[in-house]
């Protein structure tokens, strides 16, 4: 088996999720870091047993014959120029969710990563969660018959204005594409796709600042999907100003023959058939050998060496992101919308009200 050697560029919250697998998992080795803040990276690199190499520019990562492999962790509005530039070099790319809002940028990555021939995953993380991946297995296995729905509920804290780090580039006030339906909402519908195996065509959406008064990230949502199979998905969040912990954070899957109810951190997955009681479903024994990320990275490795479909496509990313377009449209418009977008919506990249994102160096 070829070892193939990782470079992350960006150290952000999440890398260290990124850090761990390639130190882990078989057949990868971490051997370099790329981050603007270099003293940082320089702490990050010595607290590593790989010790890899720093650099303060991506494209100096990018050069780097020992690097096989670039996970893209940059701010979400920078994950264009990262991407193509990695393809330019000829890396396979795990670029970190959102992919890119707008859906020209989606586009370019594709593009790029076609052009040069290389592989394109999108850090869809949470449709390998072990209790997820089980509750598919469950589907397949046709125990709850026909899918007729995927209901998903997601309670969250409401960030009212006093909330906002000034600093928290995701939820800047008002920041194009950068609101809870882009960057929770892509899992939420990724995950909600892979469960049912179909893809959303019509999209319909309530979205409100309820709390938080149009100054900072959309704290209620309601978004109906209809796929082609005439399955619907719905994808609500509730948000209130003091939290309340609940069991129901996750998905209820209905089917011809009985339900599925899978949730985050809480007991995994329950089916319930006719007038039977709910039954937990024990994850199978492979499911507790890894973790997230740990399966997400070894199957992305496994997809370069040979030569396979992706685990979560550029087209996959594009398509959360177009249904989170797609709802800030019908929400705007009180309409359905239909996917996919037409070119019209291409450089449409959500709701804006104060753009106040940092701006790539020249």
């Amino acid at each position: 088996m070829q070892q193939l050697g990782y470079g992350v560029i960006g150290l952000g919250m999440v890398s260290n999720r990124h850090l761990d697998a390639a130190e882990t998992i078989e057949g990868a080795r971490l051997v370099a870091i790329a981050d603007q803040n270099v003293e940082k990276a320089e702490g990050v690199s010595a607290e590593r047993e790989s010790r890899p190499t720093v650099y303060g520019d991506y494209q100096d990562l990018l050069a780097d014959d020992d690097v096989d492999v670039a996970v893209v962790a940059v701010p979400t509005q920078f994950h264009a120029q990262v991407v193509i530039a990695a393809a330019a070099a000829g890396k396979p790319i795990y670029c970190e969710q959102a992919m890119a809002p707008p859906l020209r940028e989606c586009r370019a990555m594709i593009a790029a990563a076609d052009d040069s021939g290389i592989k394109l995953t999108i850090g869809q993380s949470t449709r390998f969660q072990a209790h997820f991946v089980q509750a598919r297995r469950v589907i397949e296995a046709g125990h709850i018959g026909d899918l007729i729905a995927v209901d998903g509920a997601f309670p969250q804290s409401a960030t009212t204005p006093d909330r906002v780090r000034d600093d928290f580039w995701r939820f800047k006030a008002g920041a194009q594409g950068h609101g809870f339906v882009v960057n929770f909402g892509c899992h939420y519908i990724d995950t909600a796709r892979y469960l049912c195996g179909a893809d959303p065509k019509q999209v319909s959406a309530w979205i409100a600042n309820r709390f938080s008064h149009g100054q900072t990230p959309e704290d209620e949502f309601i978004i109906t999907a209809i796929c082609d199979d005439q399955t619907a998905i719905t994808i609500a969040m509730y948000s209130a100003p003091t939290h309340t912990p609940s069991r129901t954070n996750g998905f209820v899957i209905y089917g011809t023959e009985g339900i599925l109810e899978t949730y985050y951190r809480s007991d995994g997955v329950a089916l319930k058939r006719g007038a039977e009681d709910l039954q937990p479903i024990e994850l199978d024994e492979d499911l507790k050998a890894e973790d997230t990320w740990q399966r997400f990275h070894r199957q992305f490795r496994e997809c370069i060496e040979n030569d396979t479909e992706e685990p979560v496509s550029g087209r996959d990313g594009m398509l959360n992101i177009e249904w989170a377009l797609a709802a800030y449209l019908a929400n705007q418009r009180r309409a359905w919308m239909d996917l996919p977008l037409g070119p019209e919506f291409y450089e449409y990249g959500g709701p804006r009200l104060d753009e106040s994102l940092p701006v790539p160096e020249a």
